[in-house]
Formats: C-alpha cells, structure tokens, sequence
C-alpha cells in the first residue's frame, strides 16, 4: 500500500519546483533534497518510469512531459509514488500515468496554485487515480461510482437521461460485477505467468467499464491489458538477448556481453522488472570495464 505521493514541477526558466505532498496517514520522515532531485531527474533522462532504493523504501516515479499550452512554462512534472519495500510497483504503472495527465487540465491551473492549494487537489489525484486499482474494483465501489455518474446525467438532457437509466438497469443486471470477476482472472493469470490470458481478461473488463461510463477505470484496465500483451514479446526478445550475451562470454567476445546485457536491462525496464534491470546493468557495467582493461593491455 503506497505511504503516498509528490509531484515535482519541471520549469523551463528555473530550478525544479516541489507543488506538493499528499500521504495518506501521518507524513512519514521524507522530503525531496536536492541530491534526491538529481538522482532521480538523471534517471528519468533516459526512461519515463523509475524506481529508487531509499533506506527503508522506494520510489516509483514516472516523467510526464507536457503537450499543452503548459508546456511554454514548464516541460513536464516527474510524480512518484512513496512506497514499501515489499509493495509490488508493477500494479501502480498505469495509475501514475494517468495521474500525471490529470494535472495538464486547464481547469486545474497547477501553475498558479499555492503549496497549500495544489496538495487539495493532490488528495483528489491519489484518490481517484493512484489508490490501489483492486478497492476501486471492489463491487460495491464499482457501483458507488456508476450511480455517482448516473446523478451527474440525470440533471442533463434527454440524451443523458437515457444513457443515466441504461446504466441503472446495467447495474441492476449486475454488469459491474463481471469487471471485478475480469480482473481477478487477469491478476491470477499474471501471477501464473500467462500474460496473454492476463491481457485479454483486462481487455474485457477495461470493456466493460467504458460501457459503464467508468473511463478513468476503463483507461487503467485497457493500459494495463496493452502492456501484458507486448510482454510474451518483449520477455523472448531478452531472453534472446541474455543468450547472445552468454555466448559471446563463452568465446572471450566482452564486448558484444556488455552490449548485450545493456540492451537486456533496458528491456527489464519496460517489463517494469528492476530487479532484472539492475542485475543486467551491473553485468554490463562490469563487463564494459573488464573489456577496457582487456584492450588496453593487449596493445
């Protein structure tokens, strides 16, 4: 369960900027220094999501570059997520995201906003999009949300009356409860390890909540569907890679290992698997220095 979250504005004029903080029981004993800051700006140079040992926690963050009218003020915001050592960060992947893209809505003005002012909107944030998808996903949630939507359009037009009552009877047929059933064959397929199961199982709850009205819901299932689907892709192209990585050992060819093993951590990095990043990185850090010791004392 995430401790929390901050958000670190990116300005095109000046130094970075903290907007915010939001935890969600008493502030735990954090704050971004400015060697924090660093580290995980060079970081997020060369990858959108991260992850960062701190003490007894870690961070995951991701980069999110502005594409508005924002952006002639600021490049982008980096936002992370405070979290346990044993939390799992792949299941928060496409809720960071979406919370990122949340903060470029005009109507949120993040730019002209007090400390005080943007951590009211940070709460809304976390709540609606970086609590753990599995209590958004509980039944009664499910339909606490669908009726909150269907009293917003029963205020509207004819057209959202009508959209308003087909959801009623949706509920009343019990469609919301075949999202929870969905994902939780989704989430058994991903700890078996069939991700192609596991991403049609989200694509049809990611479905079914767009038929709801539920979008923030439907967008996080369907990303989170299209991610498992280029893993089975990805995970042969590495292991693909570590081969030619092992057989280049093999014949003393340290230059192509350490290539090898780059390209493998960089492609952990996408699987969102750091501790396969961080082993494949260090192999090929390793390898590269014992390359250029090996050519230097050949000459």
């Amino acid at each position: 369960m995430p401790l929390g979250c901050f958000v670190i504005l990116l300005p095109t004029d000046s130094d970075y900027k903290i907007l915010g903080y939001y935890f969600k029981e008493s502030k735990p004993d954090f704050e971004i220094s400015n060697d924090l800051f660093l580290r995980l700006n060079l970081d997020h140079s060369k990858n959108e999501y991260n992850l960062l040992k701190i003490k007894t926690h870690k961070i995951f963050s991701y980069l999110y570059k502005f594409k508005g009218k924002i952006a002639r003020k600021a490049s982008g915001t980096i936002i992370g997520l405070l979290l346990d050592e044993d939390d799992e960060i792949e299941k928060f992947r496409s809720s960071l995201k979406e919370a990122a893209e949340a903060l470029e809505m005009p109507s949120l003005n993040i730019l002209n906003k007090s400390k005080e002012e943007f951590e009211i909107i940070l709460k809304d944030i976390y709540l609606e999009h970086l609590e753990p998808l599995i209590d958004i996903l509980q039944p009664d949630a499910l339909k606490k949300s669908i009726i909150n939507i269907t009293k917003f359009m029963l205020s509207g037009g004819k057209k959202e009356r009508k959209i308003a009552q087909d959801l009623l009877e949706k509920i009343e047929n019990g469609e919301h409860l075949k999202i929870s059933e969905f994902y939780e064959a989704a989430e058994n397929a991903v700890k078996s390890l069939d991700y192609s199961k596991a991403a049609k199982f989200y694509l049809k709850a990611g479905e079914l909540a767009e038929n709801l009205y539920i979008m923030d819901i439907a967008a996080s299932l369907t990303d989170k569907g299209e991610f498992y689907q280029q893993t089975p892709e990805l995970s042969k192209e590495r292991e693909k890679i570590i081969e030619e990585a092992r057989n280049a050992l093999k014949n003393e060819d340290f230059h192509t290992a350490y290539i090898s093993f780059r390209k493998a951590s960089e492609i952990s990095k996408k699987l969102v698997e750091f501790d396969k990043e961080e082993e494949y990185r260090l192999k090929s850090e390793a390898l590269r220095n014992f390359h250029e010791v090996d050519q230097k004392y050949k000459k």
